[in-house]
């Protein structure tokens, strides 16, 4: 669920015309690479389409409990809050790693997911519960599905990830008619039916949320390390095969890199808030166990 503004979106089609079908997991999410390392998605893209042909146990899970309780039912689900594998991670595994079984377009940033324990399902709390995490100082939040079966598939699990302007992840919104929105693109539902498909959520509190710019200033410094010493290992005459590996293994991380949503993943955190930056004020969720899900009324 996304409205892509001007500038991301002129970013994205030019993108999109180099990439063609060989995106794959880079596609939506290179749109979100910050302006000071736009001019570089061509040689960005170039990587993609060559790397295309290539192809760790999840944390301790802790529990956490609202002031007043997650009602103690089939419904809950644990939190597993997220650790730095920024210095950890093997990209090139990464990469092929999740493939094979990815849910969607975006196999590497599941892949992340298990590795963090992000992959559990949502909570499905009550009206009560939610409004507590309200209380406590976590942002109302909405999602709206265009069919049934999507929104159920969504409170069953696994979550399903989508992309657009801030990479990889659940795309949610605070403003409940933009939610709406997207529950009849068509325009031709009632309105009982429209709201019979948004979910009101909220973040369960303590769960560790950044905003889209803060995260962006710092991919931004992170990408600009990995990419100085790419260009000293590509100045390297007569490579060795351990020097070949290491170029690739960078290949890989800058690509990882390219998905803000998956930069953010393996920080560890939770959610984006890209309020400040989006019309629609969307917020992209990393971590659906940090997700409380207002159960549907019979």
């Amino acid at each position: 669920m996304t409205v892509v503004s001007g500038s991301l979106d002129e970013v994205w089609q030019s993108v999109q015309g180099v990439l063609g079908t060989a995106a794959k997991d880079a596609g939506t999410a290179i749109s979100a690479l910050p302006a000071q390392v736009a001019g570089g998605l061509n040689e960005v893209a170039s990587r993609v389409v060559k790397a295309d042909s290539a192809e760790i146990s999840p944390p301790a899970t802790t529990s956490f409990e609202m002031s007043g309780g997650v009602a103690g039912t089939a419904s809950s689900s644990t939190y597993v809050p997220g650790r730095d594998l920024i210095d950890e991670v093997d990209y090139s595994a990464l990469r092929r790693a999740g493939r094979p079984r990815s849910l969607g377009n975006s196999p590497t940033f599941e892949e992340i997911q298990r590795l963090q324990g992000f992959d559990g399902p949502v909570t499905v709390a009550t009206r009560g519960e939610v409004d507590g995490a309200v209380a406590a100082g976590q942002r109302q939040l909405f999602r709206g599905f265009e069919e049934d079966r999507y929104l159920d598939a969504f409170i069953t699990g696994p979550v399903r990830p989508g992309g657009g302007p801030t990479g990889s992840g659940t795309y949610v919104t605070p403003l409940e008619h933009i939610a709406l929105d997207y529950t009849d693109p068509t325009r031709t539902l009632d309105r009982a039916t429209r709201q019979a498909r948004v979910l009101r959520m909220a973040l369960r509190p303590g769960t560790k949320t950044i905003t889209l710019r803060e995260l962006e200033k710092e991919r931004s410094q992170a990408w600009s390390q990995v990419t100085r010493e790419l260009e000293a290992v590509r100045g390297i005459a007569n490579r060795t095969d351990e020097e070949n590996a290491r170029y690739a293994a960078l290949q890989d991380k800058e690509l990882t890199f390219a998905d803000i949503g998956q930069y953010g993943a393996l920080r560890g955190w939770d959610a984006i808030d890209g309020s400040a930056t989006f019309s629609n004020k969307e917020w992209v969720v990393l971590n659906p166990t940090a997700l409380l899900v207002q159960r549907r009324e019979p």
